[in-house]
Parts: structure tokens; C-alpha cells; sequence
């Protein structure tokens, strides 16, 4: 892995931790968001689940290349549906706006990982 993609890699890390853990412990603010989104509360669990597998993998990665690229990939796929999801309620620029900046670090992620 290069510098630039452990970077990338740390910060995917704490979002995914900070983000899951939050999904599991539902505060309203979130569970009204997901509403707004018409995901409903008890998706949240498998989302944080999803996000700390994403970050568990991603600590593998550091040792396991293989692993970093397919975690990376997977969470381009992830953020994209986020964003789509966003995008699909007509939801403001300031809300889609994380979901969008995570594809494209998790796509920076992947490219710079690959640039070996």
C-alpha cells in the first residue's frame, strides 16, 4: 500500500467505526434521517454491520493487499448506493454531500491501492 492509500484507509476506518456505531445505537436524529431516506430503523444494525466489517477489512488490508482492494470496492458500491439513495428523496446537496465525498475517497482508496 502507498502512503496516500493508508491515509485513505485510516480515514475510512474511523468514519466506518464512528458511523456503524452509531447505527447500532439509533439516535433519533439518525432514525429520522433513514425515515427521510425511506430506509427503514431496523436496516440500521446490518448497515453498522456492513460499515464494521468495511473497517475490520480494512485494518486486514494493511497486511492483506487483496483484502484492502476488495474492501475498497465494496465500499465504493456501498457509498454509491448512499448517494443514490440521497439522490432519489431529493435530498439537499448538504445532506448527499458525505455519502458523495466517502465514494470518492473510497474510489481514491481503490486507485491509489492499486498504484503499487
Amino acid at each position: 500500500m502507498t502512503l496516500a492509500s493508508r491515509v485513505l484507509a485510516v480515514l475510512l476506518i474511523a468514519v466506518c467505526l464512528g458511523s456503524g456505531v452509531m447505527d447500532f445505537l439509533k439516535p433519533d436524529k439518525l432514525v429520522q434521517s433513514m425515515n427521510k431516506l425511506r430506509v427503514p430503523a431496523n436496516a440500521l444494525p446490518v448497515l453498522g454491520a456492513i460499515k464494521i466489517a468495511a473497517a475490520i477489512g480494512l485494518i486486514i488490508g494493511f497486511g492483506n493487499i487483496r483484502l484492502a482492494e476488495v474492501t475498497g470496492a465494496c465500499l465504493c458500491a456501498y457509498f454509491a448506493i448512499a448517494t443514490t439513495t440521497h439522490t432519489r428523496v431529493k435530498d439537499s446537496i448538504r445532506d448527499t454531500a458525505p455519502a458523495f465525498v466517502l465514494l470518492v475517497v473510497s474510489m481514491l482508496f481503490v486507485l491509489t491501492t492499486f498504484a503499487r
